[in-house]
Order: structure tokens, then C-alpha cells, then sequence
């Protein structure tokens, strides 16, 4: 019976304390001028955790974070052993397999957004993008307005690699700004979480993301788990 209680104990803090790279301000710096390697002075993170905060999801994601006068970059390295996306235009329901996703706020550092931008890249470079309200912290309730993806200022692209695929965006502040109806403000800041939907080869569907929001069934659109962004 004692061991039973031990196995247990250890199963459950396993549980409990995994945890992802997520701090509360993520610095990042200006991108490299290198034209050969614009990603040197880049922030990366990985460790990419289930929604649920059961675990780390089976296929990783590997995301470096810089910018420059007019973009927040993001370039996503995506180890995916079962590549799936049959979407060919802008903003079709991308989020029906696998995906990259992030979402960005720009306001006041002690507020919830309730309005901020939403962006997917699928693994063969086709965007979704769109202006998100979303006045309860959560899936229920959410008006969004699509934006057309060549319209948006958004430079992306998407191919696949020997063990998954690899996408980068280049997503303007101005346009971060007007998803959040804030115009640019001094003591304002940038906002973010990061997500995965992918279904690792005979395995379940996996919902992951940068900052863990507690959801079950899974949810991205949980602002208040939005974690800080310092422009270094």
C-alpha cells in the first residue's frame, strides 16, 4: 500500500510541476543587421506545454523572437513527424489541423486585453489573421474580424524540413496597435502567447502553447495568460 501512495505521489507531482520556459517579461533585442543570420540576437524558447499543464507536448516547437522599427519577428521550428494542412488560402480554418499561432495585445501592462491580434501560419505558408474582441478571458463570447492576409502588412512564409516544418512572421506593431485600439503610448506594452495544434504520428491531437492557460477541453483565447514582452 505504501509504494502504491509513493508511485502515485511521484506520478502526480510530475504532473503538477512540469513547467515551460514562461517568464513574466521575456526580453527580447533588436534583430541582428548580419543579412546572413538576422536571428543571432534572438530570443528563443521552447518547452512548449499542453494547454491543460499536464506535460510537455511530444512534438516540441523551437521559437526565436526579435525586432526591429517596424516588426515583432518570430521564426518557429516545428519537429512534426505527421505533417497535416490541406488549406491553400488566406484565412481559412487553419486551426482544424496543424498550425502555428500567436496572439498580441498592446495596452496598459496592468489590464487584460480584450481586444488583440491573432495570427496563424500553416506548415505550408498559408496565413490567418484577425482582429480579435474578446470581452470574458475565454472562448465563449468572441467577436473576431478577419483581416485579408495580404492587407495586414504581414510578411510570413512556411516550408517543411527533414523533421518537421520551419515558419517565420514578421508582424508589424502598427498593426499589433490596431487590433488593440491603442495607439502607441508611453507605459504601454506588448503582450503574447504562442500555440501549437499538431497530431504527432499515432498519438493524440496535442494543444500546445508558450505560457500554460489551465484549459480542458483547450482554449488559446485566454488573455489573462498573455505573458509580458520587454523591448530590450
Amino acid at each position: 500500500m505504501k509504494v502504491t501512495l509513493v508511485v502515485i505521489l511521484v506520478i502526480f507531482l510530475n504532473i503538477s510541476f512540469v513547467s515551460s520556459q514562461f517568464v513574466e517579461t521575456l526580453n527580447i533585442y533588436r534583430c541582428s543587421n548580419n543579412s546572413t543570420n538576422q536571428w543571432s540576437n534572438a530570443t528563443s524558447v521552447t518547452d512548449f506545454i499542453l494547454t491543460s499543464n499536464y506535460g510537455l507536448a511530444v512534438q516540441q516547437t523551437f521559437a526565436s523572437i526579435c525586432y526591429d522599427d517596424q516588426y515583432i519577428n518570430i521564426k518557429a521550428y516545428c519537429i512534426d513527424n505527421n505533417i497535416i494542412s490541406p488549406y491553400d488560402s488566406c484565412n481559412q480554418d487553419l486551426f482544424n489541423a496543424d498550425v502555428f499561432e500567436t496572439f498580441i495585445s498592446y495596452g496598459p501592462a496592468d489590464e487584460v486585453a480584450v481586444n488583440y491580434l491573432e495570427v496563424e501560419l500553416s506548415p505550408y505558408g498559408v496565413l490567418f489573421v484577425s482582429l480579435v474582441n474578446n470581452p470574458n478571458d475565454e472562448c465563449d463570447g468572441i467577436q473576431d474580424t478577419l483581416v485579408d492576409c495580404g492587407q495586414s502588412g504581414i510578411i510570413y512564409g512556411a516550408s517543411t524540413v527533414n523533421d518537421g516544418w520551419e515558419g517565420t512572421l514578421r508582424i508589424p506593431f502598427q498593426l499589433i496597435q490596431k487590433a488593440s485600439q491603442h495607439s502607441e503610448t508611453e507605459g504601454y506594452i506588448y503582450k503574447f502567447n504562442m500555440f501549437r495544434i499538431d497530431v504527432p504520428l499515432n498519438n493524440y491531437k496535442e494543444f500546445s502553447c508558450y505560457h500554460a492557460d489551465n484549459t480542458n477541453p483547450p482554449c488559446f483565447h485566454v488573455p489573462s495568460y498573455f505573458g509580458n514582452i520587454a523591448l530590450n
